[in-house]
């Protein structure tokens, strides 16, 4: 994806998109609404431009709804279409005399917001500039990364001149199944759109640069997160809390609520090769063997195959930093999180331990207590393993409550429930598993009890993630999700498989899980025990 414009820079809010999808009968509809009134970014004055709108499709600002359904690509056919499957957006753009002769601009998608799940070919867009289509595309990471929630629309930049120009954008969700019904398999299900949301703003981003023809940031189709999204072969579905989830029996792989896809079941084929002394020769005795959780926003989730011992979420009290003397979850400053990620060094307990295969003390214990720690052989071992780990949001949305299902609490970490004054995400490396990774790896068709209840043996036998995360029975293990009532307690994982909260000044198991960058490709391996999967690294 072309680079942020940063000389002369001017961002022009062309109208904001806010679509709620959902179900209506037995079909999926998107509502449009609040076409909000253009803005002006006010940080450079030397470009200005008038935007205004066509009444007769939109106007800056829109009351009336329409409904988007899943249409085939056939039916739309251009800035002419009238089907209200169509979300159609035009506004015409008209430079001002004054601005400098070589401005430029771009027209692109900002703040978006949108349900993983719509990250997909069959969500499609199109873009016309005075009649002609300049541009199409869809939302999938085989298209283009949605970097910094911005998605540029024109293929190369636009004059910026006293002359009018019209631009129209299409976005539509392209029929899956256009056959005979009869033909139809659950392959084609269109289900998993509804209730989910997409908003964004279209911009204008001007500039007096000179003119760039944009190269996309697409995922190779050989990728991993992209040959894992194309093994997923739905045969199945399971009924879970009253949510329909597509399986793929035979690769052990589901679709959660959010659309991404993951791993299930007591065995399935996840094993993958991870922090090598040699990636050249990957093998038992040169790499760490983790395992895959699956697929999101594009990336491959991974988590360590077994813990690197038993540590204090947070451990701070009154005298360091905490409301409470019996730790502090707050992700974005606990103990732990330094102990795992880079740029903590100067801390004397701890910091940046495992991430440098460090030694030292780490916390452990009541009240600050420590204990000694030695990562020299179970840390991040070099510096090609670091550069294969990607920055990426974590979501620390709290709750309180384990009698939930996975679709619920999947839910609540991404919601903005926390205790006061705690943040609802964080960017970093390397952190722990979500309650919904642990909740999701178990087969819903045979576990259906709660979270607080996994400790069934229907779960902890289909569940590939209990051993890893509490060392085989012997110890709790902890999650990343902190709870929303009080400013000490963590989720985390019963010895008996069942989920709860504790205090985060608690020593238990810890388990790393990070995200691969979304261009990782493997390069061999079959994902079995005996033949993990093996990254190709240069």
């Amino acid at each position: 994806m072309r680079a942020y414009i940063k000389n002369n820079v001017k961002f022009l809010v062309a109208m904001i998109i806010v679509i709620t999808l959902g179900i209506i009968n037995i079909t999926y509809a998107i509502k449009i609404t609040n076409f909000n009134p253009i803005g002006f970014n006010v940080n450079t004055s030397i470009i200005t431009a008038n935007i205004t709108y066509d009444s007769t499709v939109n106007e800056s600002s829109i009351t009336s709804t329409g409904n988007m359904l899943p249409i085939s690509d056939s039916l739309v056919t251009g800035i002419d279409v009238t089907d209200t499957r169509v979300l159609k957006a035009k506004f015409m753009v008209t430079g001002d005399s004054n601005n400098p002769s070589n401005t430029i601009y771009d027209i692109s998608l900002r703040d978006i917001d949108m349900s993983s799940v719509l990250k997909t070919e069959e969500v499609k867009w199109k873009l016309y500039k005075n009649g002609t289509e300049i541009s199409t595309g869809n939302f999938s990471p085989t298209f283009d990364t949605i970097e910094d929630n911005r998605l540029v629309l024109t293929n190369t930049q636009q004059d910026l001149t006293t002359s009018t120009d019209t631009y129209v954008f299409l976005m539509w969700i392209s029929e899956s199944c256009t056959d005979d019904l009869t033909t139809c398999t659950k392959t084609n299900s269109q289900n998993k759109y509804s209730g989910k949301i997409f908003s964004a703003t279209i911009k204008l981003e001007a500039s007096t640069k000179s003119k760039k023809t944009l190269t996309r940031n697409s995922v190779p189709s050989n990728a991993a997160s992209v040959a894992i999204t194309n093994m997923f072969t739905p045969n199945n579905t399971v009924i879970n809390n009253n949510i329909e989830y597509r399986y793929d029996t035979s690769n052990n792989l589901m679709e959660d609520i959010g659309g991404n896809i993951r791993y299930y079941g007591a065995s399935p084929n996840n094993y993958i090769y991870f922090n090598c002394s040699d990636y050249s020769n990957q093998s038992s005795s040169t790499c760490e063997t983790w395992r895959i959780i699956g697929i999101f926003d594009g990336k491959v989730k991974i988590m360590r195959g077994s813990t690197i011992g038993d540590y204090s979420w947070d451990n701070k009290d009154t005298t360091t930093g905490a409301e409470e003397d019996y730790g502090k979850n707050d992700w974005t400053d606990a103990r732990l999180m330094k102990l795992l990620n880079p740029g903590y060094e100067s801390e004397t307990t701890g910091g940046s331990l495992y991430y440098n295969s460090g030694s030292g003390s780490c916390y452990s214990g009541y009240q600050n207590a420590t204990t000694t720690c030695n990562f020299t052989s179970t840390g991040i071992k070099n510096d090609t393993t670091r550069n294969l780990i990607s920055d990426t949001v974590y979501y620390l949305g709290g709750w309180d409550d384990s009698s939930v299902y996975s679709d619920t609490i999947y839910e609540k970490e991404r919601g903005t429930t926390v205790y006061s004054g705690r943040p609802t995400t964080w960017t970093g490396k390397i952190a722990l598993a979500y309650p919904s990774d642990y909740s999701y790896a178990a087969d819903l068709g045979s576990c259906t009890v709660q979270l607080g209840s996994y400790n069934n043996s229907t779960c902890t036998s289909t569940n590939w993630m209990k051993n890893i995360i509490t060392n085989n029975g012997n110890t709790w293990g902890w999650l990343l999700t902190p709870s929303s009532s009080n400013s000490y307690r963590a989720w985390g994982v019963r010895s008996s498989g069942g989920v709860n909260y504790s205090y985060t000044y608690s020593a238990i198991g810890v388990v790393p899980v990070l995200y691969l960058g979304s261009e990782q490709e493997i390069e061999s391996g079959t994902g079995t025990s005996s033949d993990p999967y093996r990254l190709s690294v240069s």
